[in-house]
């Protein structure tokens, strides 16, 4: 694995990211990383709309595919997945601009020695029954306090006349989260995508890059860490020229 450190202010600023937002509610944070030392944390869910919503909340599980498109998993998480997890309140209601926080505890007594992830899925239903269901999901890891990542990028091609597909291969470790920024050689933005995760290890997935304006030559491809990983970079790798 690559490790660079100069993360210009431009790039840092360009990499930063809003809550999660879905219809009418909204959370924060987006993720939650728990471990052996810190083993308790909280989600505040805000109803930022003009209706009364009902709450639930929940267990899931969600698979990545190879394009990097997150799925949900019809069964749900196994049991040995939320042992030790305790979620609560599981039902609540929010009236417009209300918000309550949701607790993620993990028994003290459960023993931390890997990752482990699940993600805590949110559904909100009017009051009045009228309208949609909405729902969101979230990922809660599980992980020691020192557990590093081993992520690199593999390789970076043109997948069409103004985008990069670029993969990516986690071997083991923590899970990376954070934002792909291509630039040229003088440092200059051509494009970022972010929220790229790899949930999956030992298989490469690929992201797809758009460009909002091509390089003059060849340039960089860096995978920058944002939420837990903020600052830090995970690998940059070089592209060629456009054939």
């Amino acid at each position: 694995m690559r490790h660079f450190a100069g993360i210009t202010l431009c790039l840092a600023v360009l990499f930063m990211f809003a809550n999660i937002a879905f219809a009418d509610v909204t959370t924060s944070p987006s993720r939650l990383v728990l471990n052996n030392e810190t083993r308790a944390g909280q989600i505040d869910v805000h109803n930022s709309g003009g209706h009364s919503l009902t709450i639930e909340t929940g267990w899931t599980t969600i698979a990545q595919g190879e394009d990097g498109v997150l799925h949900p998993v019809p069964q749900g998480p196994a049991a040995d997945m939320t042992n030790g997890l305790h979620l609560w309140p599981q039902n609540f209601t929010l009236k417009p601009g209300e918000t309550r926080a949701v607790y993620v505890v993990f028994d003290p007594k459960t023993p931390v020695e890997t990752e482990q992830r699940v993600h805590m899925r949110i559904d909100a239903d009017r009051i009045s029954g009228k309208g949609p269901r909405w729902g969101l999901t979230l990922p809660v890891f599980i992980r020691p306090a020192n557990l590093t990542v081993t992520t690199e990028i593999t390789d970076v091609r043109w997948a069409s006349p103004q985008s990069l597909l670029v993969s990516l291969y986690r071997q083991g470790g923590a899970t990376p989260y954070g934002t792909l920024g291509v630039t040229d050689n003088n440092g200059q933005i051509l494009g970022a995508l972010g929220n790229v995760t790899l949930y999956a290890h030992g298989r490469v997935i690929r992201y797809e890059i758009p460009l909002d304006a091509m390089p003059d030559g060849s340039g960089f491809v860096t995978y920058l860490g944002s939420g837990e990983y903020t600052n830090q970079t995970f690998d940059r790798i070089s592209f060629g020229v456009k054939p």
